[in-house]
């Protein structure tokens, strides 16, 4: 596992889609104007955090090459390993849980002690939307008073809420979905050494994470694809009526409702574009359902306390009503 807390991608690969974001952050760092809060706000699984770690990474470097981190002097190895004194990661205790105040509060701390290295002092908050509004607020603080050579890098996934106030203290970068061609190009080039027909692969895959070409890679390393078709399958015949709705969503109970969600949302959303571009008209009760699966999205998003199962339910309910 790399520092990045990525088992696909080690630092030292870039992700061609970053190369513009990734020169202007290294101008206004070789012209002493980098800002102290930069906020990295963009699409899932599209390579933020791979950016935010590699960025963070070319900051502590002294012998960088072409403002890339050389991975080699002590501050890159002190980095990687993962004890960087001057480095802290505020991030939830586990996948779904929340940013404490009391994180926050440690942030702060963090941030008034004298560097142990005499070179920058650098906290990345990811995801900044898990932040509790108690959080939010104290993190404010931390924003307001900047100190010389302390950088806060915030990861934001573009579709959760995040305080007005925090985003505006912020140089806000926006990481949008990589062009399709690029993805392509990208994810083919990781899966060469696979087996099988590499196009339909990379279709698929990209297909199916809707764009996302980190996540498309996550569900060739998982073998997650014929999981998808299963699920997908299962979605087809609650939708023509085929299946009962209740007993078909108990088959998956216990697996992450956010992960069920980001499949159903793919699967219809394709479904709404098929339509769209064979030339029918969309019925009004198509786009009702699609904004029940944005509404619960922003409901997990936002740390709703939910009943996973009694959502899926209702969802399979909702899908069947389409028939």
């Amino acid at each position: 596992m790399t520092a990045a807390g990525s088992a696909l991608l080690p630092l030292n690969q870039a992700l061609p889609w970053q190369h513009e974001q990734w020169q202007q952050l290294c101008r206004l760092l070789n012209s002493d104007r980098l800002p102290h809060a930069i906020m990295l706000s963009g699409a899932e699984d599209t390579g933020k955090r791979h950016f935010a770690e590699r960025f963070i990474q070319r900051l502590f470097c002294v012998s960088p090459v072409d403002d890339v981190a050389c991975g080699e002097c002590k501050q890159c190895r002190l980095y990687l390993s993962g004890g960087h004194p001057d480095f802290k990661r505020i991030e939830p205790e586990s996948a779904g849980k929340a940013i404490s105040i009391n994180a926050i509060r440690g942030l702060s701390e963090f941030a008034v002690i004298t560097a142990h290295q005499q070179s920058w002092k650098i906290a990345l908050v990811a995801p900044v939307e898990a932040m509790t509004l108690n959080a939010a607020n104290a993190f404010l603080k931390t924003l307001e008073e900047p100190r010389e050579k302390t950088l806060l890098l915030l990861v934001h996934d573009q579709l959760a809420p995040v305080l007005p106030t925090i985003r505006s203290r912020c140089r806000v970068l926006s990481q949008g979905l990589p062009p399709p061609a690029m993805a392509r190009n990208w994810l083919a080039g990781r899966l060469a050494d696979q087996p099988g027909d590499k196009n339909v692969a990379v279709d698929e895959l990209l297909a199916r994470a809707g764009g996302r070409p980190l996540r498309a890679l996550g569900f060739a390393e998982a073998n997650t694809l014929d999981e998808i078709a299963r699920f997908e399958q299962v979605l087809k015949q609650v939708q023509k009526g085929e299946a009962a709705p209740v007993s078909s969503a108990a088959a998956f109970e216990g697996q992450p409702l956010n992960q069920l969600l980001e499949w159903l949302l793919s699967y219809y959303s394709r479904q709404l574009i098929h339509s769209a571009q064979s030339g029918k008209t969309a019925e009004p009760r198509q786009f009702v359902f699609y904004d029940l699966l944005l509404s619960t999205r922003k409901k997990l998003e936002s740390k709703t306390n939910l009943n996973p199962q009694l959502v899926l339910e209702e969802l399979f309910l909702s899908l069947s009503q389409l028939a």
